[in-house]
């Protein structure tokens, strides 16, 4: 696969997983995970924009985009990091056993760990320092994403409780 194809793949995979987290926020019960779920769309959304722009500019010039060229155009934001959960006496609500959120979370877990693969396989097979680096940050990015969505799951499964991470009310969410 060229670095062409590559970003076109990634630029369909990211707006399925945009419609997704879009379609979750309209379907979850509960505010917090509404607000996960709206947060988790727009960073869909930033990478949409920044791998679309990394397209053109191979189309055009040959060339990658350095970080600083490409965050003008979206924002892969930092990784969540297990520090930001909350402690469980910060959970709040009930979710109702009819709850969608735990096969919303089942599925989102699984086009997580598959993303994660994916920018890090591509990061190993890009040979250009910039393209690789921002398939290895767009891995770590997702992988967080992962993090917190099994965390999510694990905590919903057992305590019928969502959290909500302080950068999910961060942008109106």
């Amino acid at each position: 696969m060229d670095e062409q194809e590559a970003l076109s793949l990634a630029v369909k995979r990211e707006k399925e997983a945009h419609r997704y987290y879009t379609d979750a926020a309209a379907r979850s019960t509960n505010e917090n995970s509404k607000k996960m779920f709206s947060w988790l769309a727009s960073e869909e959304s930033g990478h949409i924009q920044i791998l679309e722009k990394q397209w053109e500019n191979i189309k055009g010039s040959g060339t990658w985009l350095t970080e600083e060229g490409y965050c003008t155009y979206g924002d892969i934001s930092n990784p969540i990091e297990c520090s930001e959960f909350p402690a469980s006496s910060e959970f709040k609500g009930e979710i109702k056993e009819d709850t969608p959120e735990l096969e919303i979370l089942r599925e989102a877990v699984e086009a997580e760990r598959t993303a994660t693969t994916f920018y890090a396989d591509l990061a190993r097979n890009t040979l250009d320092p910039n393209g690789k680096a921002m398939f290895e940050k767009l891995s770590r990015v997702e992988q967080g994403h992962l993090d917190l969505l099994e965390e999510e799951y694990e905590w919903l499964s057992k305590s019928k409780s969502m959290f909500t991470i302080h950068r999910f009310s961060l942008g109106g969410y």
